[in-house]
Parts: C-alpha cells; sequence; structure tokens
C-alpha cells in the first residue's frame, strides 16, 4: 500500500472539509430538484384546474351566445399571478379573445401559441384538454377544446375552438430555490459544527500524540537509541508506543553487539584484502604468462600453416612450369610444321586434281583405287583435319602460356603485373571444375586497369583460393536445375586503387560465423576436404603483403561476394 503523502493534520480537516462540501452540494441539489418538481406539479394541477372550468364555462356562454360574458370570463383571468396569458381560437386558429386586446383577430402563427400548432390538432381530434412543460422547464401551456357551436342532431361539433393558457415559472422557481437555500443554511450550519467537533477530537486523540512517536522515531533514526515515547493511557496509540518503547530497546542493545562485531569485522576485512591483493598479483602473472604462452603458439601454428601452403603452392609452381617446358617445345615443333604440312597437302590436293582434268577417263584400276579410299570425300575432308589440327595445338601453346603465367606462384620479387593475366590464369587452372557436370558460368566485367606493383605469384594464390571456394559452394547449392553462376567485376577506384570483386550464386554463409572467416583453420568444410588456411593467407596477403582491403558480403540462399581493392603503387595503402 501507498504512503499518505500529507500530514494527518492538514489532510484530517481537508477531509472533513472535501466531505461536508460535497454533502452540503449533495442536499442543496436535492432540496432544489425537490422544490422545483412540487413548483411543476403545483402549477400543472392549476392550469389542468383552471382550463377545465374556463372550457367548460365557455362551451356554455358560447351555447347561449353570451360573447359579452365570455369576454368578462377571459378578463378576469388576468387576476391570477401566474398566469401570463390566455387566448382563445376559433376553428381557423384566429384569436377570438384573448387577456391582451391586441393579439384579438391575429392568426395563430402571429401569437405566442405558434409552436404548439401540433398540440391544437391532437387536441381537436381527441376533444381532450393537454398541460404540456416546455423543453427548458420555465413555462407551462394548458391546451384545452372549446365547442363554439353545435348543430342540432351532432354527435361531434363541427366548430371547435382552443383554449391555451401560458404559465410563466421561472419566478416561482427562483422563489423555490431560495427557499431550498435559506432551508439547507440550518443543516450546513450543523454539519460545519460537527466537522470542527470531529477534528478537535482528532487532533487532541490522534495527531498530537501520533507526532510524538513520529518526532521519537526521527531521532532514534538519527542515531540517538535512548529516546524513549511518553503516552499514557490504553488506547491503540498507547499500545503502538509501548511496543515502539520495547523496540528501541531491542535496536539499542543489538546495536552495540553490531558494533562491537562491526570492529573485528573491519579488522578481519582488511587482513582478508591483503591476502586477496597477493593472490590476485599472483593470479594476473600466472594469466599473463598463459596469454604469452597461447600467443607464442598461435604464431607457431600460423607460421607453420603458412609454411606449409607456401611450399605446397612453390611446389605446385615447380611442377606446373616444369611441365609448360616439357609441352612447350614439342608442341611448339609441331605447330611450326602444321603450316608446312599444310602448303605441302594443298599443292597434292591441287596436283590430283590437275591429273583429274588432263585425265578425264582413268584406268580401272585408278577408278577402283578412288573409290576404295574415297578421293572426294580424302579432297573435302584433309583441309578440314589440318584446320583442326592447327587450332587444336594453338589450345595447347595457349595453355602452356597460361600455366607458364600462373606459375610464377614461387616469384618473390615485387613487380608490375596484368591482373586480368592472373586472373584468366587462374580461370583456366580451374577450368576442368567450372565445366564439370555443374556447367558453371563465368561472367566476366573488366575494365581498363592499369599495370599494378604487387607480388603476382601470390595474388594468383588469393584469386585461387577465393575461386575455388565460390566453385565449392555452388557445388553444396540446393537445386539441380538451378543457374550457377560466378561473375567478376574489375574497376578502378581512383587514381591510387583497383578494385576485383568475386561474386557466386551459392548456398551463402550463415551470420553467425562471419566474424570468423578470416579466422586461420577454421573451415566450413568436411574434414579433409579443407584446411582452413585459404582465407587466412589471402588476409595476409593482400593486407600485409599489398596494403590493400580484403572484405566479403554473404546472404544464405542468395550468395557471396569477395572484394579485392589493392594500390597501383606499393606504400599507399600503407601511407
Amino acid at each position: 500500500m501507498k504512503q499518505f503523502p500529507f500530514s494527518w493534520r492538514f489532510s484530517i480537516p481537508a477531509i472533513l472539509l472535501i466531505s461536508g462540501t460535497i454533502l452540503v452540494g449533495i442536499n442543496i441539489q436535492q432540496e432544489t430538484s425537490n422544490s422545483f418538481q412540487r413548483v411543476e406539479e403545483n402549477v400543472s394541477g392549476n392550469a389542468r384546474f383552471a382550463g377545465e372550468q374556463i372550457s367548460g364555462m365557455l362551451e356554455y356562454l358560447y351555447r347561449r351566445g353570451n360573447i359579452e360574458q365570455a369576454e368578462i370570463s377571459i378578463s378576469k383571468m388576468q387576476t391570477d399571478v401566474n398566469l401570463s396569458l390566455a387566448i382563445l381560437y376559433n376553428r381557423e386558429n384566429r384569436v377570438l379573445l384573448a387577456t391582451q386586446y391586441q393579439l384579438r383577430n391575429r392568426p395563430l402563427q402571429e401569437t405566442p401559441a405558434a409552436k404548439n400548432e401540433t398540440a391544437f390538432t391532437q387536441v381537436r381530434e381527441n376533444l381532450s384538454g393537454e398541460v404540456i412543460l416546455s423543453e427548458d422547464k420555465q413555462k407551462i401551456w394548458a391546451i384545452y377544446p372549446v365547442p363554439l357551436q353545435r348543430k342540432p342532431g351532432e354527435l361531434r361539433p363541427s366548430k371547435v375552438g382552443i383554449l391555451w393558457l401560458y404559465y410563466d415559472i421561472s419566478r416561482l422557481k427562483q422563489r423555490a430555490f431560495s427557499d431550498a437555500l435559506s432551508r439547507s443554511l440550518t443543516s450546513t450550519i450543523s454539519l460545519g459544527g460537527f466537522c470542527i467537533l470531529l477534528w478537535l477530537f482528532f487532533e487532541k486523540t490522534l495527531t498530537t500524540r501520533a507526532e510524538k512517536i513520529v518526532a521519537i522515531s526521527q531521532k532514534i533514526g538519527q542515531g540517538e537509541l535512548n529516546q524513549r515515547v511518553n503516552i499514557q493511557g490504553s488506547d491503540e496509540l498507547a499500545n503502538i508506543a509501548s511496543g515502539f518503547n520495547k523496540m528501541a530497546n531491542w535496536i539499542q542493545t543489538n546495536t552495540e553487539k553490531l558494533q562491537a562485531s562491526e570492529t573485528a569485522l573491519k579488522q578481519l576485512n582488511e587482513t582478508l584484502k591483503e591476502r586477496v591483493k597477493e593472490r590476485t598479483i599472483a593470479l594476473r602473472e600466472q594469466k599473463k604468462q598463459k596469454n604469452q604462452l597461447e600467443e607464442t603458439l598461435y604464431k607457431l601454428q600460423q607460421t607453420q600453416a603458412q609454411l606449409v601452403q607456401q611450399e605446397k603452392m612453390s611446389s605446385l609452381g615447380q611442377l606446373v612450369a616444369g611441365v609448360a617446358h616439357e609441352i612447350n617445345n614439342p608442341i611448339n615443333f609441331i605447330h611450326g610444321n602444321i603450316t608446312y604440312v599444310e602448303e605441302y597437302t594443298q599443292v597434292l590436293l591441287d596436283f590430283v586434281e590437275l591429273v583429274q582434268q588432263c585425265y578425264p577417263n582413268p584406268t580401272p584400276e585408278i577408278e577402283d583405287w578412288a573409290e576404295e579410299v574415297e578421293l572426294e570425300f580424302l579432297q573435302e575432308d584433309l583441309p578440314k583435319t589440318i584446320n583442326s589440327i592447327k587450332m587444336g595445338t594453338k589450345r595447347v601453346r595457349d595453355i602452356v602460356l597460361s600455366l607458364r603465367n600462373f606459375s610464377r606462384l614461387d616469384e618473390s620479387d615485387l613487380k608490375k603485373a596484368e591482373v586480368h593475366d592472373g586472373i584468366e590464369s587462374t580461370l583456366l587452372i580451374l577450368q576442368s571444375r567450372l565445366k564439370q557436370k555443374l556447367g558453371i558460368e563465368v561472367v566476366k566485367h573488366y575494365s581498363d586497369l592499369p599495370l599494378i606493383e604487387c607480388y603476382p605469384g601470390q595474388l594468383n594464390q588469393v584469386f585461387m583460393n577465393i575461386l575455388a571456394n565460390a566453385i565449392d559452394a555452388l557445388e553444396t547449392s540446393e537445386g539441380e536445375n538451378k543457374l550457377r553462376q560466378i561473375t567478376i567485376h574489375t574497376s578502378q577506384v581512383d587514381e591510387k586503387w583497383v578494385k576485383i570483386a568475386i561474386a557466386d550464386n551459392g548456398c551463402g554463409i550463415p551470420p553467425e560465423i562471419h566474424n570468423q572467416i578470416f579466422n586461420p583453420f577454421f573451415t566450413t568444410k568436411p574434414v579433409g576436404k579443407g584446411t582452413g588456411m585459404g582465407m587466412a593467407i589471402s588476409y595476409q596477403i593482400i593486407t600485409e603483403k599489398h596494403g590493400g582491403k580484403l572484405t566479403f558480403s554473404s546472404t544464405v540462399g542468395t550468395g557471396t561476394e569477395c572484394t579485392i581493392q589493392i594500390p597501383i603503387k606499393q606504400g599507399i595503402g600503407n601511407a
């Protein structure tokens, strides 16, 4: 329960005052409402009585034709102080008689009763009077039928007038309100006296004594534990004061014991702090040594993995270079002699054609031999075969050239190189994986790039790692009918930087492992298929060796894009 926010000394009188005011207001409202109801009932009864009496008298006088007496009867109604206006209308709703002479012969619409036209119609139909209270409850209208003439044999009079009486009850209601207010004054004074007596009772028996308890409790809260409450009696507050004194005695006794214990605890705490401090220093030294050992082990593992990877790539480069060299010599010999073979073949074919022209009728033996070897087919297919051999040798020479370019993996010198040559060489090495059953499409968007200062072999290694990961992602992506695609964009960012973006539409990388992709030995591939060093070494080659940036963005189910930014001249990225 919430604490009461105000003092009892002020809140109790305020509550009594508010309650008294509300009760007085309710009393005045109730008394006023009853007075107004009595006024409305009295005036309505008088209006009903006057309407029945006057309408009957007017009916009698009009039957006898005594119009003059009817005018006198209407005029006498002015003596009723509550009656504001009385009018008698004929059947066309024109004024016959009225307490105000100037209203005579006027139509209903030009008189104060114009709003009661509908009621006039109902009264004529029902031949029954009606008393109406206005919407603002300040006026009462009495509307009664007056048969002005009845023909012999008529059950219902053909000429019915209307007697309209208007009573203004606003002054009566004002007088009733004054009377109700004066009647409520006595009860208000009595209620005020009762509230004052009640407040004095609370002040003496409750508030003053409660303040004593509050004052002593505040002093005890400030540390004066020897203070006690002195309240006599057997009521609830006296019992509270007695219980409070017992509690104060208990607090004082236990406080003294607590202070003694606190002193001893303080001494023990100081000793414990010294021991904890010594132990913390020892643990800190142990943790520092452990961190140094872990860091050393991590560097050793990273160095070992890099050496293994570099040795693999170096061996691969030597193997590729050796194979390319061994293939290059014989293929150059074959490709060089293809031209002479093509020339000699064409000479022989021309000679055979010339012989056929000079000897159109060969011997049967020659015809049999020509038919057996399909001479016409040989003349047509031999140039095509030589062209195919020529194209094949050219393709082998291109492959050898790409292998020689890629074999620069073991080069350690910084030199200017063409980025696109490195990408094309890497794609050629991976051609077998790209054209396997998956049929991966490579889309290239190359821009004009300048030669950049780099370590060509190491840069090719980065391209190899990223493209191999992209192929792995496409191989594990779901959907046999899905178009698998690798997109390569190259562009010059400004006069200092170039950018290479390699994207795939594979399975993507889950967000929870994004921050681990460049960590050494981290891999998502099955055991035996990945070492977890490819992206870590690539990151080191781009950032540390070339002063560039290697970033990636990936969405599960959409694909991954790796972005490489390299300075055109070394020293810019690290500046």
